[in-house]
């Protein structure tokens, strides 16, 4: 409390707020985790995508798909990748595809 017997606020960054909830609730932590796995994915492939020099076309065209399909895999609000896929996209852009086990014990 401040010196007027109002509670004082205390202004918090986004990351600040993250970092604090994702120490103290494993619910958050989970969300948090599996959102940030999938945002990787798409991003990644976007930037692989990008650092070959190719279009999203360009790409679709190398799986046999089309430009909507690559748009959709890169989208980071997709949280429907299929595997299969993932190996098509990899092989397109002369990458490869892993998959890491981490143990509860050792990702906190």
């Amino acid at each position: 409390m401040s010196k007027n017997g109002k509670k004082a606020i205390i202004l918090k960054t986004i990351g600040q707020y993250a970092e604090e909830q994702y120490r103290k609730s494993p619910d958050f932590r989970k969300v948090y985790d599996e959102e940030l796995a999938r945002l990787h994915i798409g991003y990644k492939i976007a930037q692989l995508r990008k650092g070959r020099k190719l279009t999203q076309q360009e790409l679709a065209r190398r799986i046999n798909s089309n430009q909507q399909t690559i748009s959709r895999i890169e989208d980071t609000r997709n949280t429907r990748l299929n595997f299969k896929t993932l190996i098509r996209v990899a092989a397109a852009l002369q990458a490869y595809v892993r998959v890491d086990f981490i143990p509860k014990e050792l990702a906190a």
